[in-house]
């Protein structure tokens, strides 16, 4: 059966050298691309998956690490986008991916041992704040890693510009007229999203000299359109006496909640009461208004994530960690108009 070291025997070329052009790795000159894609096609050789990890010492595959606290595992619209783009794109690099959760990990078992014994090259960490713990072990090894959701000392992060995103959505509400805007806000404690959503929107009142009242304010604790549901009754009941004209929540699943709840209330959206989200689920489109929201780039976060993880795992990238933030886009549909009166 022909084996890579015939391939490297007829070009000339190293057994790594030919595995990096099989597997479009930077640092291979066209003129080896060209001479061991010829090879490749007259010989009719196909790479085996067990040789080239003798060859290479690597496993060529990738962890992905995550948790389904709070309902924002990989089931959730999110990360499976995230996930499906980060698929794709580290599988150019060669590698597949195998999902490791932390359900079953203990004081005896860690989740570095569970990426030990599957022989990870490096891992995509895709949990909140509260999956720290379990997490630990990873952390504190040398194992390449990248996260796409919560900021880690000493790890490369890749998400959205969430700043930028809440300034898009609030000034938005601002051109429109807005003065008096809510702001229904996510865990702040267990989401680094949330908490920068929320530090926005401080920062934009203030920047505008807009009143912030403790009543225009309500944090729900899952990301859950129940959880919603019980923040926009809870916001009603603090500012029914002074209602906002619009409300800025930091998830799309409260917008959806938001327009459930107001409308029973016979709250016309927008005419009465203008709502903007952030993420532009699925949902946004199909709840009736359709939802203006912040679009997540999450395609591009899934790319920049595996380009960085396959360079840091390769060496040609100085590990230097850093948070990459993707830009976001504001989507206008028809849950926000301008003040009239």
């Amino acid at each position: 059966m022909l084996t890579i070291y015939d391939i490297a025997k007829m070009t000339g070329y190293s057994i790594s050298t030919i595995s990096k052009a099989l597997n479009n790795y930077y640092g291979v000159s066209e003129k080896a691309k060209k001479a061991i894609k010829k090879a490749v096609e007259e010989t009719g050789y196909t790479p085996n998956q067990y040789a080239r990890t003798l060859a290479t010492q690597r496993s060529w595959l990738i962890g992905v690490l995550y948790s389904e606290e709070k309902g924002l595992g990989i089931v959730h619209p999110h990360f499976n986008k995230i996930l499906q783009s980060f698929q794709v794109n580290i599988g150019k690099y060669g590698y597949d991916t195998i999902f490791l959760n932390n359900s079953a990990c203990s004081d005896k078992l860690s989740l570095l041992d569970k990426c030990n014994a599957r022989g990870v090259d490096g891992v995509i960490l895709a949990g909140s704040v509260k999956f720290n713990d379990s997490l630990q072990s990873v952390l504190e090894s040398e194992l390449p890693k990248v996260s796409v959701e919560t900021i880690y000392p000493g790890v490369y992060t890749v998400i959205s510009d969430n700043r930028l995103g809440t300034l898009q959505a609030l000034e938005h509400l601002y051109l429109l007229g807005h003065r008096k805007i809510a702001h229904i806000a996510s865990d702040l404690e267990g989401s680094v999203a949330a908490r920068e959503r929320h530090e926005a929107y401080v920062e934009f009142m203030t920047k505008k000299g807009l009143e912030r009242k403790d009543s225009y304010f309500v944090e729900a604790k899952k990301f859950t359109k129940e959880s919603g549901e019980q923040a926009i009754r809870q916001l009603l009941s603090q500012c029914w006496d002074d209602m906002p004209t619009a409300i800025y929540a930091s998830y799309d699943e409260y917008v959806a909640a938001a327009v459930s709840v107001l409308t029973n209330q016979g709250f016309k959206i927008p005419e009465d009461i203008s709502l903007v989200g952030f993420d532009d689920l699925p949902l946004c489109e199909y709840v009736a208004p359709a939802i203006t929201t912040v679009h997540q780039d999450r395609e591009s976060i899934g790319k920049e994530a595996a380009g960085i993880l396959s360079a840091i795992i390769t060496g040609e990238v100085e590990y230097k960690p850093e948070v990459i933030r993707i830009p976001t886009s504001l989507v206008i549909r028809q849950t926000t108009r301008k003040i009239t009166n």
